[in-house]
């Protein structure tokens, strides 16, 4: 699998989804295969949800090339 210089410093969970991203490009699905969904919190504020699609987004096209 190939990996971006900074993969090493992220933590598991974010790896986990790059990870998840890569396989899925590499089998030639498209990006709306994408576990991640966006959520908001209650008062409308973001979560963590953006940043596993980007991580997900990331390794998905490493995953295509």
């Amino acid at each position: 699998m190939k990996t971006p210089s900074w993969f090493d410093n992220w933590n598991p969970a974010m790896r986990g989804a790059y990870r998840k991203g890569y396989e899925v490009g590499a089998t030639g699905l498209g990006p709306d295969a994408c576990p991640y969904k966006d959520k908001r919190k209650d008062c409308g504020g973001l979560t963590w949800s953006r940043a596993f699609q980007s991580c997900w987004r990331d390794g998905w096209d490493a995953g295509r090339q």
